[in-house]
């Protein structure tokens, strides 16, 4: 490695070193507990991956670990460890954050590939070989995410078993994103197989009020911490959609919602027939958010959060239609438009 090629790992290194450091400062100055100083350290972990590479994000993977060890692990200031459910927190920390490191250069390494396939092959074709690429790079992900993340499950319910009644809040917290980062994984793999043409969505007549109390039961937490209030049309028909993608993206509208929500405001769940579409019923997640600007662009929508594009992607593959818009008072609406059921067959007199 030359002097001129060695200086941005160098300088890579050197950052990865500051933020660890400045974590770990953080977290004794700030008295934090263990849950949340380790999530600061893998995003540590993850922006020296970012930088340096693998090498410069495995070394930091092994020094945050470390760190996390000595100062905040009891006894602190010290390398043992008495208590064995701490060796199982330490060794999910390790395992996790040399994965992630990992992750990202591997991604990173396919991406600029893409890059060149574009560059080199017609307009068409390199279009075609991205959409592969993409659809195999997020199998490949998912694939790999599956272990760590089952790992990391079995970690958890093995804290929960011996942790006391003060961890216990972190752990369900833990266990709760995980199962969260879980679903995104499913979502961006049935994503991949409809835009490979690989999956076809099942259409089948579909009640609003049906997906609405599905998602209650996927989304427990949501409905027991946050006033969530559902309204459905009297009128309202049947959505012809795949009812497992609808849920999912009811699932996603109404996470986004609860995340960017004040906790001592409704989420409002309405659904009624179009207003000036009679084939088309409309689904309207509401909350009392900072908002969104008039005139959402369909490209400024991934940027708003992994869920929302999802939602879209999902929408447009069962023939609807996704949008985001300021709510009047406050905060935001977001509406998905979907064929309406028309029952075709005549019952006949008996």
């Amino acid at each position: 490695m030359t002097g001129s090629r060695a200086w941005p790992t160098i300088i890579s290194a050197l950052i990865a070193l500051t933020g660890i450091a400045a974590v770990t400062a953080a977290g004794r100055l700030m008295n934090l507990n263990a849950s949340t100083v380790g999530f600061a350290f893998l995003i540590v972990v993850l922006i020296s991956s970012l930088r340096g590479g693998l090498a410069v994000g495995t070394g930091a993977s092994i020094i945050a670990t470390a760190c996390y060890n000595f100062f905040f692990f009891p006894p602190v200031h010290t390398f043992m460890i008495h208590d064995p459910a701490n060796w199982v927190a330490l060794a999910a920390f390790l395992l996790t954050s040399v994965t992630v490191s990992r992750l990202v250069i591997a991604a990173r390494t396919q991406a600029e590939h893409a890059e060149q396939l574009a560059k080199e092959n017609a307009h068409v074709q390199a279009l075609r070989e991205s959409e592969a690429l993409k659809t195999s790079l997020l199998r490949a992900i998912s694939h790999d995410l599956t272990t760590p993340l089952t790992a990391i499950t079995i970690h958890i319910e093995a804290l929960k078993r011996r942790a006391d009644a003060e961890l216990k809040g972190p752990i369900n917290g833990i266990a709760t994103e995980t199962e969260r980062l879980r679903r995104r994984i499913d979502n961006l793999l049935a994503m991949a197989r409809l835009e490979a043409g690989k999956a076809t969505p099942r259409r089948e007549p579909t009640p609003p009020a049906d997906l609405f109390r599905a998602a209650r039961e996927n989304l427990p937490l949501v409905f027991q911490s946050r006033a969530v209030t559902i309204h459905v049309d009297d009128d309202c028909p049947d959505a012809n959609v795949d009812p497992s993608l609808a849920l999912e993206i009811l699932v996603n509208l109404i996470e986004n919602a609860h995340r960017v929500a004040p906790p001592n405001t409704a989420v409002e769940l309405k659904a009624g027939r179009h207003p000036s579409d009679d084939s088309r019923v409309r689904i309207e997640v509401l909350d009392r958010g900072p908002g969104v600007p008039p005139g959402l662009a369909d490209s400024d929508i991934a940027q708003r959060g992994l869920g929302l594009e999802i939602a879209r992607s999902l929408a447009a593959a069962n023939g609807g239609t996704f949008a985001i818009g300021p709510r009047p008072g406050g905060g935001a609406v977001a509406r998905v438009d979907l064929a309406a059921a028309f029952l075709r067959a005549v019952k006949e007199p008996a």
